[in-house]
């Protein structure tokens, strides 16, 4: 029994030591990196621009934005079903690159039905590019939040 406690205590000493270890040595990939956030005017009408960021809250030349988050709010007629799928358009190394988010089920409401996304996501666009924000169907309103980081040069 003794030499069982032994071993445990000796293999859960090593395990912790590990984690310690990857712990502390860790450092992460993007240190340098800031973090940003555009939105669209609220109930925007559809499609729309937003304009990236060139530059870092302290002035550094942005190299690369990377989209980690998007969120939409999207309001239709009262009685819509369907407004289809977003398409987010983003221009990285002067190509189009074409994104499509799903909408999760309808709200509906007496006046209006709403339609949310809130999606992580990978995208890759040059600084001062614009994101172009679209449904496939229907003509909602949307109030749309991208968030990410901004990698410097």
């Amino acid at each position: 029994m003794r030499q069982k406690s032994k071993q445990f205590l000796l293999a859960m000493g090593l395990a912790i030591s590990a984690v310690m270890f990857f712990a502390c040595s860790a450092v992460p990939a993007v240190a340098a990196d800031e973090p940003f956030m555009v939105t669209s005017p609220l109930n925007s009408t559809v499609p729309f621009n937003v304009t990236l960021p060139t530059t870092t809250s302290t002035g550094k030349a942005v190299k690369t934005v990377e989209i980690n988050f998007v969120t939409a709010d999207c309001v239709a007629g009262a009685g819509t079903t369907v407004i289809g799928s977003a398409q987010v358009t983003v221009l990285f190394n002067s190509q189009n690159g074409f994104y499509h988010l799903a909408f999760g089920p309808p709200q509906v409401f007496v006046l209006n039905t709403e339609f949310v996304i809130t999606q992580p996501t990978l995208m890759f666009a040059d600084p001062g590019s614009t994101i172009n924000f679209g449904i496939s169907g229907g003509t909602p309103t949307c109030t749309v939040v991208f968030a990410g980081h901004l990698i410097p040069k």
